[in-house]
């Protein structure tokens, strides 16, 4: 048996930086978890992070240093590198790194930026060649970062130790206030029994009322700061799990008191838990769940509104609840709630604005509101109407970004208002606006990625633009530049997926990215290719169901893929495989209902499933009624069933309009070239 200790972690180091590895050494090796978290492995408790090789101390006596490294690096159970332009060059960090790797994960690897960093420097930079070698392309490691304006030494301690310990970082964070308290009470020579649930306190026994609410008071703004300023250090890296238990830990502090024995300042932090538990759940596809933590926030602040209507920031908590539940409406196919909803929400909007029309984030609110209907109006086919809608959200959007060009958040606004505005060009065939729509705003989203390379959801933010800007490439016909730029972001999206997998959002994302990919592959790569990645496509998507998303059958994921397996099976010469999975489609349509569908994709799935079946009148009769608001897809299907039905005039005048538009996709040209109306005089021709 071998009996020489292990070590908790190695500190790797430069010389230069000693002094702040010293610091580390000691702040973690003096660090007492809290007892519940407390199980004893072998040698080692948890309670304590010790033993931590540093090798300037632990080297004095030994004769062979290569093989004394070598051996703890062997007997350590984490890696924390001391990241500073000088660890970037040295040759022992870098050795040391290597050496671990080779039997160890990166997720056993812990960066920690020392105070000799300059300050806005990429982590990329101060990494030793072998750790960089090691991240997959375009991906920084999760750093810790004890400068001042950073984490500080305090939180960056607790970020190390929960890395160590393997627990959540808000466990920590909860234990620290409450030890902090603690010392106060003591100090103060009164006897206080203090528990603390994510640094929420209850005083069991106090001799002094005011000293009650002093430590309530602490209480309440370690409360404030967990929902926050830790949920703003959180949410970047995209860990739903800390941001869970940030808010479980806050309703359980709560949980303790009565409602009629809360003031409105403690009821409303209540409400923001409730708020934000409801975000992770809907993240993580739990709709129903979501949807109850909303409609409890939503009543209490519904209450506290009522209580002080000219206090603008109870109207607005309000408004955010009534948001989120119109959004779970919506998501669960409540259309026509889910509309009334959001028109509540504007109008709480432009209640706000009256009320102080200085503010930019109440101006921003009304901004919101229009752009939340008008996603709604374009779901349900108003096409025409979201596109009014949206550019008036566009406008509200630009004027903030005028006002603030430094602030990231209101690019962020303004691209995305691009965006719909594009969805909605494209809704009404009109290719070639919706591509330069979303070229613009692509390039505002990729530059503001570039300056926050740690920003993970801004991150998929970029990447989800440059599918959807990908995808128009092909619209237009531009195959090989589209093809790269879509194998481009789908690679960042399944290094994000890698990240978290539990963030359903990022890897809706890579399903989309991997459907895509087998479109591009179809007319380009070939069919091999192109069923590898639809075969990828329909493992993703199982993947995705969990929670109410796994009863739930999705148009415009499920029906992707099934419309893809017609157009793939037709293109390999199987009609018949494609004409009994159109009729299998048809059916499944006929006994399904899913949460996201509206009457317009509906109309456009059995219009796809109609023509692939040979049955083109009644891909008309899904399709013509929605003409004016049909994509530029549907309205080649609809061209082609006018032209199986012998309707040459109505598919003429279509086919001309797309052409018009610009639409150069692959299988509309290869259809229509080879159709009777290849001779027909049609701008833009079919070459």
């Amino acid at each position: 048996m071998d009996s020489r200790p292990r070590y908790r972690a190695f500190i790797s180091y430069s010389h230069q930086d000693r002094k702040a590895a010293e610091w580390l050494h000691r702040v973690l090796e003096t660090y007492r978890a809290p007892r519940r978290l407390a199980t004893t492995s072998g040698e080692m408790s948890t309670r304590r992070l010790t033993p931590i090789f540093r090798d300037r101390d632990e080297l004095s006596a030994s004769p062979d240093l290569g093989g004394v490294i070598r051996d703890a690096l062997d007997r350590s159970d984490a890696l924390i590198v001391l990241c500073s332009p000088a660890s970037a060059v040295s040759r022992w960090v870098d050795q040391e790194a290597a050496y671990f790797l080779e039997d160890h994960g990166l997720g056993q690897v812990i960066c920690v930026i020392a105070p000799t960093t300059p300050k806005g420097a990429p982590l990329a930079e101060v990494l030793p060649p072998a750790l960089r070698a090691a991240l997959p392309t375009g991906v920084e490691p999760l750093a810790v970062d004890p400068r001042r304006d950073a984490d500080g030494l305090r939180l960056a301690r607790l970020k190390i130790a929960a890395r160590l310990l393997d627990v959540r970082l808000d466990q920590l964070v909860q234990r620290d206030a409450r030890r902090g308290m603690r010392l106060m009470a003591a100090f103060t020579a009164v006897a206080v029994v203090v528990t603390l649930a994510m640094g929420a306190m209850t005083v069991a026994t106090l001799k002094s009322r005011q000293i009650a609410r002093n430590q309530r008071d602490e209480t309440e703004a370690l409360v404030a700061y967990m929902l926050g300023d830790l949920r703003e250090q959180l949410e970047p890296v995209g860990r739903l799990d800390v941001l869970d238990g940030v808010s479980a830990k806050v309703l359980a502090y709560y949980g303790k008191a009565r409602t009629d024995q809360l003031d409105d300042r403690a009821l409303a932090q209540r409400a923001k838990a409730q708020t934000l538990l409801g975000t992770i759940r809907e993240q993580r596809g739990d709709l129903s769940g979501a949807r109850d933590a909303f409609g409890q926030a939503a009543s209490t602040t519904h209450e506290l509104a009522a209580r002080a209507p000219d206090n603008g920031e109870r109207i607005f908590d309000e408004a955010q609840n009534v948001y989120w539940l119109a959004y779970m409406q919506w998501r669960q196919g409540d259309t026509a709630g889910a509309e009334q909803g959001f028109k509540r929400y504007g109008e709480l909007a432009q209640t706000l604005v009256r009320l102080d029309p200085s503010r930019a984030d109440w101006r921003l609110e009304v901004a919101y509101a229009k752009s939340n209907l008008g996603t709604l109006l374009l779901e349900q086919g108003r096409a025409e109407e979201a596109l009014t809608t949206f550019r008036a959200a566009l406008a509200g959007f630009e004027a903030e970004r005028i006002r603030a060009p430094d602030d990231q958040d209101r690019l962020v606004d303004a691209v995305d208002a691009h965006a719909w505005v594009a969805d909605s060009l494209a809704k009404l065939g009109r290719p070639r606006e919706a591509y330069a729509e979303r070229e613009g705003a692509a390039s505002l989203l990729a530059a503001a990625s570039a300056k926050a390379p740690t920003d993970k959801p801004l991150a998929a933010r970029n990447l989800a633009a440059q599918l959807a800007l990908a995808r128009l490439e092909l619209d237009l016909g531009q195959v090989t530049q589209g093809a790269a730029r879509s194998a481009h972001a789908l690679n960042g999206l399944r290094e994000l997926a890698a990240l978290d997998p539990t963030n359903a959002r990022w890897r809706e994302y890579l399903l989309i990215g991997q459907l895509d990919a087998a479109d591009f592959a179809a007319w380009s790569a070939g069919l091999t290719q192109a069923r590898a990645a639809h075969a990828q496509a329909a493992t993703t998507l199982a993947g995705l169901r969990t929670g109410d998303e796994a009863r739930t059958w999705r148009i415009d994921l499920d029906g992707r893929l099934d419309v893809q397996a017609i157009t793939l099976a037709r293109l390999g010469g199987d009609p018949a495989g494609a004409r009994s999975l159109a009729l299998a489609l048809l059916d499944r349509l006929d006994r399904t209902s899913g949460s996201r569908e509206t009457a317009a994709e509906r109309a456009a799935l059995y219009g796809a499933a109609h023509l692939a079946a040979g049955q083109p009148a009644a891909a008309i009769s899904a399709l013509s009624p929605r003409r004016r608001s049909l994509s530029s897809t549907s309205l080649d299907i609809l061209a082609r069933a006018y032209l199986a039905q012998g309707q040459r005039d109505q598919a003429q005048t279509i086919v001309k309009d797309l052409r018009k538009q610009g639409y150069a996709y692959p299988g509309f040209l290869a259809f229509w070239r080879e159709s009777p109306l290849a001779g027909a005089t049609v701008q833009g021709g079919f070459t």
